[in-house]
């Protein structure tokens, strides 16, 4: 295989130093770093060794930054289906998770996955299967039981 030694300059230095200030971009620190590395002789396999990744995402790295440049490394939506609720109705269901039922105006003691898709075909107009409206609570559940970040 042909040893990859992409070109990079003082650009290259900058917006490196410049996503390390910014602790969002450790992603794309990780992977301006492992480029750096390429570009500085060590081969993708060592350097895939060093910070933990596989030979194969190295070379994408590297070959997305040929292509690319820096842009090209920042993470991008994966794909996959869309999200049903928008940030706002996921805002708002989080507020009526944190309530009872009762609350709501319902009989029933506790949220139950039938009671929240009922809620969200109501409220909302969107239809959830039983299942996601399951996982929605049991996320909710999880989110309630951590503590809070001291101030």
């Amino acid at each position: 295989m042909k040893r990859l030694r992409p070109d990079c300059g003082s650009a290259f230095r900058v917006a490196l130093e410049a996503a390390g200030q910014r602790s969002e971009d450790t992603l794309l620190t990780h992977r301006l770093h492992a480029v750096l590395l390429v570009s500085l002789g060590h081969s993708c396999y060592e350097v895939a060794s060093r910070i933990g990744q596989d030979p194969r995402t190295v070379e994408r790295w590297v070959r997305t930054y040929e292509t690319l440049g820096c842009e090209g490394l920042r993470e991008h939506h994966g794909g996959g289906r869309p999200a049903r609720l928008t940030a706002t109705q996921r805002a708002d269901l989080d507020r009526i998770l944190a309530q009872d039922p009762a609350a709501q105006g319902l009989a029933q003691p506790r949220w139950s996955g039938k009671l929240l898709a009922l809620q969200l075909e109501r409220r909302f107009g969107v239809r959830l299967s039983l299942r996601q409206c399951q996982r929605l609570l049991g996320a909710a559940r999880r989110r309630a039981d951590r503590p809070s970040p001291r101030r």
